[in-house]
């Protein structure tokens, strides 16, 4: 009998389990249910691609409308601001909806009110719309947890956001706003003069999760859809990952998918199934990430591929014939990428797994 594969390697998909990442939501749940002000409602989560920052959104939100809270959930792009205010709307209706399923309260009226509010009162600006959906949404004790991913520093729209919602905040409305996006992006976005606010947000760094943690959350994964994996199999299938998230989820579902009818996953099927997750890494996060990069940059991986596993700066700036002050640059350039990462002293590692093979294979 074929099962239904439980992993998710979809972007921004929410696994049934997200190893590693428990303290942290929790951190941000704790801060939406004590008053407007905790600093946990407005964080950014720093990552390079693959480190869970959308699929992390996405949890964080689906936790907190369970709690009671709206959510709009928007992308750094053109538009913005607007799709917040439609989000915020679309979302309060589900909300008043979904309540008076089960019970007859003062919500009754709620959807009515808040869309009159909206649509028929003038515009004004920004701030002042949301004024009118915080006003109404807080009146009814519900909160406003406002998501945004990919942010940067290339849009006035986030300099709007940034601003009015500090106003928000000095007001004590009942809001929260978490934000992901790339490390150069954020570094750019929190250099950014005009919305110095957001350098006093919680900044959490997406690190690798720990391979114990990731052993349990794959053995987990796998027994509560009905099937069974073995020590060799499973420990195989958890250093395959690295402890990289979306790694995590690719190699569980490509590993499942081998002989799904099977009730236990074999060595086999991971052996198989590794080998079609570094072909989709390949394409979904090796060549996009090289593609943003300088040249500069990709000839300090370069040669830190030619070691077998963590690298020293003297011998990198050796490889390049640079200065010492030259390849520290670039160090501290992609550490701030979270392409690499420090392994002690004068030594460094590669953070994304696989990308050292992919190198040293000359791909492009």
């Amino acid at each position: 009998m074929s099962r239904i594969n439980p992993f998710t390697p979809s972007f921004g998909s929410v696994p049934p389990l997200m190893a590693g990442r428990e303290q942290l939501i929790e951190s941000i749940l704790n801060g939406l249910d004590n008053a407007p002000g905790d600093p946990n409602r407005t964080t950014i989560f720093i990552g390079a691609r693959g480190t869970g920052k959308t699929a992390l959104l996405s949890k964080i939100a689906d936790e907190a409308e369970s709690r009671g809270w709206v959510s709009a959930n928007v992308t750094a792009v053109s538009g913005m601001l607007e799709d917040v205010i439609q989000r915020s709307v679309e979302s309060a209706k589900e909300f008043a909806e979904k309540q008076n399923v089960n019970r007859i309260t003062s919500l009754s009226a709620f959807g009515f009110s808040f869309t009159r509010k909206v649509t028929d009162e003038p515009k004004g600006n920004w701030r002042t719309q949301m004024n009118r959906i915080l006003d109404e949404l807080n009146a009814q004790g519900i909160g406003l947890l406002i998501t945004v991913d990919e942010v940067g520093a290339d849009t006035d729209e986030m300099r709007v956001l940034a601003a009015a919602f500090q106003h928000f905040v000095r007001e004590r409305r009942n809001t929260a706003l978490i934000m992901a996006g790339l490390p150069q992006q954020v570094s750019a976005l929190l250099s950014d003069k005009k919305i110095s606010f957001l350098r006093k947000a919680f900044q959490h760094y997406l690190d690798p999760i720990p391979l114990y943690e990731v052993r349990d959350a794959m053995r987990r994964t796998v027994e509560l859809s009905g099937r069974k994996i073995g020590k060799q199999a499973l420990d195989a299938a958890t250093n395959a990952t690295g402890g990289f998230p979306f790694l995590i989820q690719l190699t569980g579902y490509h590993v499942w998918r081998q002989h799904a009818e099977r009730a236990e996953i074999s060595p086999g099927d991971v052996t198989a199934g590794v080998e079609y997750a570094r072909a989709d890494m390949e394409k979904m996060i090796f060549r996009r990430t090289l593609d943003e990069l300088s040249d500069g940059d990709r000839a300090f991986l370069d040669a830190m591929s030619v070691d077998e596993k963590e690298s020293r700066l003297s011998d990198i700036k050796d490889r390049l014939g640079v200065s010492s002050n030259y390849a520290n640059q670039y160090r501290i350039r992609l550490i701030e990428q979270g392409i690499i990462g420090s392994r002690g002293r004068g030594k460094l590692g590669f953070e994304i797994p696989m990308l050292r093979d992919y190198l040293r294979s000359g791909g492009e």
